[in-house]
Formats: structure tokens, C-alpha cells, sequence
């Protein structure tokens, strides 16, 4: 049980750092955009990209509540 957990923690950190990374690099990419003529169509991919590291972020830490419920829940039972 303790090594299944250890490794559910240690994939959701990576999924974690993943998407902050994900959303660190897209805002950047926005950051960079100028006022010229094809600037919003440049900005679609990178708010696209921000969009999806949001989405990991979310899932990965649902990930992360559910092993928390469950763990809660197992000390419950066996209190």
C-alpha cells in the first residue's frame, strides 16, 4: 500500500510540475507578442497551450484528492 501511494504522489508531482511548466512556457509566449497585425492569431497556440497546462494542473491534483479521500478513508476503517 505505501509503495502503490509513494508512486501515485510521486506521478502526480511529475503531472504537477508538468503542467506548471506547460503554463510557465505558454505565458512567456504570450509575453512576448507584439501589437502587430498578426498578434492575435500568434497568440491563439500559446493561450491554447496555457489552457492545456491548466488542464493538467486540474486533473493532476484531482488525482491527488481522490488518493487523499481514499487514504482518509482507510484510516477510518482501520481506527
Amino acid at each position: 500500500m505505501n509503495t502503490d501511494m509513494t508512486t501515485s504522489l510521486t506521478s502526480a508531482l511529475s503531472g504537477l510540475q508538468v503542467g506548471v511548466n506547460k503554463a510557465r512556457s505558454a505565458a512567456g509566449e504570450v509575453a512576448k507578442l507584439t501589437t502587430g497585425s498578426d498578434s492575435v492569431r500568434d497568440a491563439i497556440a500559446p493561450l491554447l497551450k496555457l489552457q492545456d497546462a491548466d488542464t493538467q494542473v486540474a486533473v493532476t491534483a484531482n488525482v491527488v484528492q481522490v488518493e487523499n479521500d481514499t487514504l482518509g478513508r482507510f484510516i477510518d476503517e482501520t481506527a
